[in-house]
């Protein structure tokens, strides 16, 4: 009997308390152009205090450039696929490009696809650093495609360890194209 008279009080002094207090959080309805069900928004725009400059990216679809072009303002890079302005990638293709500020840079990384053996694209790889001021390459390397003779992948034999080796001057020809067009985008 003393137990539950305990129990009574107790649930009283709580009830009673909240009534009193309150909850600290309020009710907010939440418009419906705010929220669409099953929609997930991967990259918010940031509020006022966060930028006051927010750009979304810049894309385009079946340019001049590319079959498709994504540049990131906040973060300086660009996704590439299909590149159509330089040959020696094919049509079929994939990469990158970025300017590394801390480093006053512009890397360079493309995949041209000859083959598949992951799922994704596979074939020779070409990566290179210029530096942005003088245009001098700091860095570069050039990978082979896989051997598809090795992997039993008679259709891509063609292309097998495929590599594209470019002389400096071609790389600086390429990260020229990409410093002055990253610049043009971003003063749009």
């Amino acid at each position: 009997m003393k137990r539950k008279v305990i129990l009574l009080l107790s649930y009283i002094l709580v009830f009673g308390c909240l009534a009193l207090v309150g909850c600290g959080e309020q009710y907010e309805p939440v418009s419906e152009s705010e929220v669409t069900p099953g929609v997930i928004e991967t990259n918010p725009e940031p509020t006022v205090e966060e930028s006051s400059s927010y750009k979304g990216d810049y894309e385009v679809i079946d340019g001049e450039t590319a079959e498709y072009l994504c540049y990131n303002y906040q973060d300086r890079s660009m996704y590439i696929a299909g590149l159509k302005v330089f040959e020696e990638f094919g049509t079929t293709n994939e990469g990158g490009v970025s300017i590394r500020t801390d480093e006053n840079a512009l890397t360079f990384g493309i995949t041209k696809a000859t083959g598949s053996v992951t799922g994704t694209l596979d074939g020779p790889f070409v990566f290179f650093k210029m530096d942005l001021v003088t245009n001098e390459i700091i860095d570069k390397k050039f990978k082979p495609a896989p051997n598809y003779a090795e992997l039993g992948m008679e259709e891509f034999l063609e292309h097998s360890e495929e590599v594209i080796e470019l002389t400096n001057e071609r790389m600086v020809e390429i990260g020229a194209y990409f410093k002055e067009l990253i610049m043009e985008i971003e003063q749009n």
